[in-house]
C-alpha cells in the first residue's frame, strides 16, 4: 500500500489574515526490494531508433549495443521490438518473447543508416507494436532515440505531443533519448512528458548508455504505476501544483512511477482566504484532502488512504518561531532552481546572454544551502561563460525538467557527495550534468 503525507512548510497559520505557504505532498513505500522475492511485471518494450544519416558511424554503433544491453538484461517473460526510421520505417523484429537472445542482437547488428528523421513514423509503429500485447499485467513503454529533427511526415509538436498522451492514457508510455546537440529537445522533452515516461539525453553516444541503465533499473523496482493524485480542497482553500504535472481527463495529476527506496512528491502552493482563518487561537482548521489512485505490482487498480491536513492557528509572533520543515524548504529551492533554469533555455534559444547571465547569477544565490545546485551549477557555468548555446540550452532544459518530478531518497538531504550518491538506486542519484556520463 502507499503512504501518502501532506506536510506544511510551519505547522501553523496566522490569525485572522489571508494566508499563503507551501505544502509537500509526498508519496512512499514501507515495501523493501528483494529481488530474490520480489517478482517485477514482465516488460512490454519496443526501442526505436533513428537510423538517419547522422547517425552513421559512432552513434548508431552505441545506439546498437544500447539495444543489446536491454536485450541481455530482459528475461524470457519479457517481450521487445526494434524499430528504426530515417524518411521510412523498418520493423527490425516485432514483438517477441525474448527467448533467443543471440538472434535478436544479430538482427541488431544488422542495422543501417539511412537518410532523413521521419520521428513520428517510428514512434508510432514502436508505439502499435507495444499496443498489441499491452495489459495490466505488462510494463509497456517506447523507449524512443534520436540525434535530429523531426523533419519528414507529422511534424507539429502539439500534435505528436497529443498523440502520445493518448496512448500513455491508454497504458503504453513514452520515454525519450536525445543524443548530441542538434536534436529538439522541446519536442523530446514534450514526448515525454505527455507520454508519462523519462526524459534523458546524452551529449555524445557513451554518454546515453547510464540513462539506458538507469531506466532499466527503475523499471525493474517499480512497485507503483500511473499513479494519479487527487486533491479536495476545503471551501475558502485554492491550491497551485508547482511541478508543472499534467492532468488527465478527471482532474487528477499525473506523478512518476513510484520504484523501491523512493519517495514522490508534489509541492503546492496554498492560499487561505481570510474569513476561514478568523478563528481562535489555538484551534485547526482542514486545509484539504488527498488519494492516490494507482496499478499496484501485480497490475490491480488500487487507491491509497485518503490524507488530510489540518493545521493549526496561530499568532503573527507566535508563527515567525515556528521551524520551516527542511524538506519542504529543499523541495521548494530545486522547484524555484528548476523554473530559473527553464527561463534561461527560452534565454538561449534568443541567444539573450545578459538575461542568462542575470538569470545564473539568481541561480548562484539559491544555491547556497543546497550543495547539489551549487555542484550542478558549476558544470553550467562552463557552457554559459563558453557561449555555448546548444549546450546550455539543453543542459538547462534537462537540469529543469529533472527537478520538477525526480524521485528521491528519503534519507537525501541538502548536503551532496559523489560518494554518497553512489550507494542510492541509480533512479535516485543526483547527476551533475544531465547529458555527461556519472564521474
Amino acid at each position: 500500500m502507499i503512504n501518502l503525507e501532506i506536510i506544511p512548510a510551519k505547522d501553523g497559520i496566522i490569525a485572522g489574515e489571508e494566508n499563503t505557504f507551501e505544502v509537500l505532498l509526498r508519496a512512499s513505500s514501507d515495501l523493501t526490494h528483494n529481488p530474490k522475492l520480489n517478482k517485477r511485471l514482465p516488460l512490454n518494450l519496443s526501442l526505436v531508433i533513428d537510423r538517419s544519416g547522422s547517425m552513421q558511424g559512432k552513434p548508431l554503433d552505441e545506439a546498437k549495443k544500447a539495444a543489446a544491453m536491454l536485450v541481455d538484461r530482459m528475461s524470457e517473460n519479457d517481450q521487445l521490438s526494434v524499430v528504426t526510421y530515417d524518411d521510412q520505417v523498418d520493423v527490425v523484429f516485432p514483438t517477441t518473447k525474448v527467448t533467443n537472445k543471440p538472434l535478436l542482437k544479430h538482427l541488431i547488428r544488422g542495422i543501417q543508416p539511412g537518410g532523413m528523421t521521419a520521428l513520428y513514423d517510428g514512434w508510432s509503429v514502436g508505439a502499435d507494436q507495444v499496443s498489441q500485447s499491452s495489459n495490466k499485467n505488462h510494463f509497456s513503454r517506447v523507449l524512443l532515440l534520436s540525434d535530429g529533427q523531426a523533419n519528414r511526415g507529422l511534424i507539429d509538436e502539439e500534435a505528436i505531443s497529443s498523440e502520445c498522451l493518448a496512448k500513455a492514457e491508454n497504458g503504453v508510455t513514452t520515454s525519450t533519448y536525445g543524443l548530441g546537440l542538434h536534436f529538439n529537445e522541446r519536442l523530446m522533452a514534450m514526448i515525454a512528458t505527455a507520454g508519462q515516461g523519462q526524459s534523458h539525453y546524452g551529449q555524445t553516444a557513451q554518454d546515453l548508455m547510464d540513462p539506458f541503465q538507469e531506466e532499466f533499473d527503475l523499471m525493474e523496482a517499480i512497485i507503483a504505476r500511473r499513479m494519479r493524485l487527487r486533491i479536495f480542497p476545503e471551501v475558502g482553500v485554492n491550491f497551485e501544483l508547482l511541478n508543472g504535472y499534467i492532468q488527465d481527463n478527471e482532474g487528477r495529476f499525473v506523478l512518476p512511477d513510484l520504484a523501491y527506496g523512493a519517495d514522490v512528491w508534489a509541492l503546492a502552493k496554498v492560499k487561505l482566504a481570510q474569513n476561514i482563518c478568523n478563528k481562535s487561537l489555538g484551534s485547526s482548521i482542514k486545509i484539504m484532502t488527498a488519494t492516490i489512485d494507482f496499478l499496484d505490482a501485480e497490475g490491480a487498480e488500487r487507491r491509497s488512504n485518503p490524507t488530510e491536513i489540518n493545521i493549526k492557528i496561530v499568532s503573527k509572533s507566535a508563527y515567525a518561531t515556528l521551524d520551516v520543515d527542511q524538506t519542504v524548504q529543499q523541495r521548494a529551492v530545486e522547484l524555484r532552481a528548476a523554473s530559473l533554469q527553464e527561463q534561461a533555455h527560452i534565454a538561449a534559444g534568443q541567444e539573450n546572454w545578459s538575461k542568462i547571465d542575470q538569470i545564473m547569477e539568481e541561480l548562484d544565490g539559491l544555491a547556497l544551502g543546497n550543495g547539489w545546485i551549487k555542484a550542478s551549477l558549476e558544470r553550467l557555468k562552463i557552457y554559459s561563460v563558453g557561449r555555448h548555446r546548444e549546450a546550455f540550452s539543453k543542459e538547462a532544459q534537462y537540469k529543469s525538467s529533472r527537478m520538477r518530478s525526480r524521485s528521491v531518497s528519503r534519507d537525501e538531504n541538502a548536503d551532496f557527495s559523489m560518494a554518497s550518491e553512489r550507494t542510492v538506486p541509480s533512479y535516485l542519484r543526483r547527476k551533475l550534468e544531465q547529458g555527461k556520463k556519472q564521474p
